[in-house]
């Protein structure tokens, strides 16, 4: 299995129909909302960065070359529409590429076209849970739970599948240090999806095992839960550890993620 795909996801349709439950979250919460889990963002805040992040995405595809993020203004009345024409911008540019064809990507995998859709499909469920829980407020009495309503177990899994194979080893590139230090497993008891992480030497990017969970200790959550405790929108302690404890801890503490 390549380190780009875990699932038969549509990627496309998948992003498509997130985005556009982001969008009628926009549509309702106050753009002056915070946004708990983005310290000292406000829903406005939040919609620039994933509208910008679209027009991004989708002039990397259209050139295929790595492109300058852009500075974004927005100058429509609603922030839903306009992050609502951003998302057409990019659907329009993944539908105009091949996913085959050879297109840059920030990280060390292999940079084709295809990546950018599945991308943005996870970018876009970890954003959709901010966006509701900072529609929620204060007073919500089970953030965890409001979070946890929102990714849907199949999409959870291939963002777990991502993180392990993009972002793991993009963190090295930048300069973090290594999170997995002891072989460790990861087991979605929802989905039956597992992983194992094997530390490689001299700062290489940790191998990746899938089909099996085993290690010094092994993490198990659902995958919603382990996807929201790898992007820091859940505290580690949601996930059951067995084995060595402190192996877990150290993971979960370290940057896997930006």
């Amino acid at each position: 299995m390549s380190d780009t795909a875990l699932s038969e996801l549509d990627y496309l349709s998948e992003f498509e129909r997130t985005a556009a439950e982001l969008a009628a979250v926009f549509g309702t919460v106050d753009p002056a909302a915070a946004v708990p889990n983005c310290p000292g963002w406000t829903v406005a805040d939040l919609a620039l960065h994933i509208g910008g992040g679209q027009r991004w995405a989708a002039s990397i595809l259209l050139s295929g070359v790595g492109q300058k993020a852009p500075d974004v203004l927005r100058t429509t009345a609603s922030w839903s529409d306009w992050y609502a024409g951003t998302t057409a911008a990019l659907v329009a540019a993944i539908r105009a590429v091949d996913p085959d064809e050879p297109c840059w990507n920030f990280a060390p995998v292999e940079q084709r076209a295809g990546f950018w859709a599945r991308r943005r499909l996870h970018e876009t469920a970890v954003h959709l849970v901010d966006a509701v829980q900072a529609a929620a407020g204060p007073a919500d009495p089970e953030p965890a739970k409001t979070a946890l309503d929102v990714v849907p177990p199949a999409i959870a899994a291939d963002g777990v599948d991502e993180v392990f194979g993009v972002f793991l080893p993009r963190m090295l590139v930048r300069g973090f240090e290594p999170s997995v230090t002891r072989q460790l497993g990861v087991r979605a008891v929802d989905t039956g999806d597992e992983w194992t992480l094997t530390p490689l030497p001299q700062g290489d990017r940790p191998r990746v095992e899938r089909g099996r969970a085993v290690g010094e200790a092994v993490l198990s959550g659902t995958a919603a839960e382990l996807l929201l405790c790898l992007w820091k929108r859940l505290p580690g302690d949601r996930l059951k550890v067995e084995g060595d404890t402190a192996v877990a801890t150290a993971f979960l503490a370290a940057r896997s993620t930006p």
